[in-house]
């Protein structure tokens, strides 16, 4: 049986380093992201991380003269063997904006799918 995609957002590609900190554990080493929206991330990762743990993520993003670091809360929803999936539940407001641009701006026009 396929599984219904329950996403209200845009989600696009978007692979750069994340730090996920749950409690006590803050795991980088080997941590990406595979997708994001307004609404959350995936994280690839080999760690085993608990489902529905308040966390917050830490989203590098890398330019040609600079490196932004967007913290953001969220909670862990789902865990496969490819990473965890989080749900954003809290920005601050200079994060929204920036990851609502980087959703924006990295959308595969209607035209080219």
């Amino acid at each position: 049986m396929e599984r219904q995609n329950q996403r209200n957002r845009i989600r696009i590609q978007f692979e750069t380093s994340v730090s996920l900190q749950i409690q006590d554990k803050n795991i980088v080493a080997d941590a990406s992201s595979r997708d994001i929206s307004l609404d959350g991330i995936f994280i690839r990762t080999s760690e085993t991380i608990p489902i529905n743990c308040i966390c917050e993520v830490g989203i590098t993003i890398t330019g040609a003269s600079s490196t932004l670091m967007l913290r953001i809360k969220g909670r862990t929803i789902r865990q496969d063997s490819a990473g965890v999936a989080v749900r954003f539940t809290e920005f601050e407001l200079d994060s929204y904006l920036h990851l609502k641009n980087i959703v924006l701006y990295n959308q595969i026009p209607d035209s080219q799918k």
